[in-house]
This record gives structure tokens, sequence and C-alpha cells, in this order.
């Protein structure tokens, strides 16, 4: 668990370079517009970045030089969209810069390790009754060694004012892979001036009366308080709760209820509490990424 000298000394995050990975599509737009908050906050750069593979019909040309002539043509157009997403009205004044490589986004990722963040987003895809990310957002979800901003499926945010991280909520299970997030959800309420909730999840299976919760809510509920210093620096105290239930339903609907704009947790669980279920690792950060309302950042473990 970070102690309160930890949350202290790791308050002020260097992040000093944000990749956006997109598809170029109109949904893209949305994690953009996230990734510029952010970098604003912290006077970060941006490296808008796309990969793509070559169409196949460009290998049907009979000469080799219509080949050559015809990859060209399409790396120029997918060039010069990426240079115009990069001139967008909201990304005056942060620096921007493209990157464009043929291959695979795990291919991207290797061009991107330099980066202090990554943000990617997707309109997914629906099927009984569950979203998912979409299979390039989940291999850069699950692949990536740098922290990810995922812009899921459900986050509809199109203006300026849905995309101001005023309310930040921090997921923790007291783990040491959740412990590693803290200091990015401490630094972004800070930077943003924003409200940060810290939530822990624990079963209900044995508290099924209001009673017998605030019981079992006491210890955890202190562990929260002790997370953060008074001599942080944010704008209001941090708000503490105790949800009882399936973490990632209990994450996702705190969330809708308090209007977070972000969602902070660490990429793996097992944490000191016996009560708690998450595995942020494996199935719950994943389904809060894919169905959250708001953008959530994964930090995963070294």
């Amino acid at each position: 668990m970070a102690t309160a000298h930890q949350a202290k000394t790791l308050t002020h995050l260097q992040i000093a370079k944000i990749a956006v990975l997109t598809d170029l599509s109109e949904n893209a737009a949305n994690s953009l517009r996230f990734a510029a908050a952010i970098a604003r906050g912290h006077e970060a750069s941006i490296v808008l970045a796309h990969a793509y593979m070559p169409s196949s019909c460009a290998y049907a040309a009979p000469e080799a030089e219509m080949v050559l002539q015809s990859l060209d043509a399409e790396r120029q157009r997918l060039k010069t969209r990426l240079l115009d997403e990069a001139r967008v009205p909201f990304l005056r004044g942060i620096r921007c810069a493209v990157l464009l490589i043929e291959g695979t986004p795990k291919d991207l990722l290797e061009k991107l390790k330099d980066a202090d963040l990554i943000v990617v987003g997707t309109s997914g895809e629906r099927g009984l009754g569950k979203a998912t990310l979409g299979s390039t957002a989940e291999t850069i979800f699950r692949s990536s060694s740098v922290p990810v901003l995922t812009v899921g499926p459900h986050c509809n945010c199109r203006g300026a004012e849905e995309t101001a991280l005023n309310t930040v909520l921090y997921a923790t299970d007291f783990s040491a892979g959740a412990a590693i997030a803290l200091p990015y959800a401490l630094s972004i309420a800070e930077e943003q001036g924003a409200q940060l909730v810290l939530l822990h999840v624990a079963s209900d299976k044995n508290v099924p009366f209001s009673f017998d919760r605030s019981m079992a809510s006491a210890e955890p509920l202190e562990a929260l308080h002790r997370l953060v210093p008074n001599s942080a620096g944010l704008k209001s105290q941090p708000m503490c709760i105790v949800g009882f239930g399936m973490p990632n339903a209990v994450i996702i609907g705190k969330a809708r209820n308090l209007q977070a704009r972000v969602i902070v947790m660490g990429a793996r669980g097992a944490g000191r509490f016996s009560s708690v279920v998450s595995h942020f690792g494996g199935g719950t950060a994943y389904e809060v990424a894919a169905n959250a309302e708001c953008p959530v950042l994964t930090v995963p473990t070294a």
C-alpha cells in the first residue's frame, strides 16, 4: 500500500509526452480531447500516432513502379489526415507532432516507449448487452507497459466542457498494483483542480445489513483516509467511499453517480483485505474500461 510519504513525494508526476493512438475515425476525436485536457494541465506535448497495413489492392498492380506509387499515395493520404487532426482548434497552444508507421498496434507501441501516457479511443462492439473495446484498443490495453487512458465505447463526450477533468475517481484494493496508480490520480486531480474520490470495493456476501456494512467499512475507510497526506496540493479534501458488490459494477456505478470524468486504477489486484474480490489485472480492469461512461486510466505493474 502506498504510504502518505510516497503519495506526497509522487504527487507531481512528470507527464511530458502523451501519445494518442488514433484510427482516424470520428470517434477518435473523443480521445484526443481528453489527451488535450491532460496535456494542458501538465504542459505536455502530444504525438498523434497511427499504424496501418497497406491496402491489398496496392499489390495487385501489374508493375513494381505502380505498386510503389500506390503505396506512396496511401501513405501521403494518411499523413495528410493525421496533420489535419493535429490542427484542430482545441489543440491550439499544445505542441503536437504526428507519427505514421506501416505495421501493427504493437509495432506502434515499440515506437512510443518514451511516452509517459498512451491514450486510445474506440467505438467498440456491442453484443449480448456488453461492450468490448475492439481488437486494436484491446491489444494496446493488454500490451502496453505505459499507462493507458482508454476512452471506451460508452464515452460520448464532444465539447470541451465535457472533457474538463473536474472529478477523479481512484479505485483501490490496497494492493501494490493499485498503489502504483495513486500518484496518477493525485497528479491529475491537483493539476486539474479536481475533486479526488477514493473508492474501495468489498464483497457483500457476509454483510447483508446496513449495520454490518457500516462495521465492515470502518477499517478500509480509515485506510483510504490515510492514503493522501494533508499536505497534498489538492483543491479540496478527498472524498472516501467504501462500496459493496462486484468491483466492476460498483466502480462504474459510483463513477456515474458522482459524474466522474476519469477513473484511475492499477493493473493488478489481490489486496490485503480478504473481502476484496477484484483482480484489476484480469477481468475487472477490462470490464471497467469497456463499460465506463468516462475514460479509464489503467497503470500497469512494473
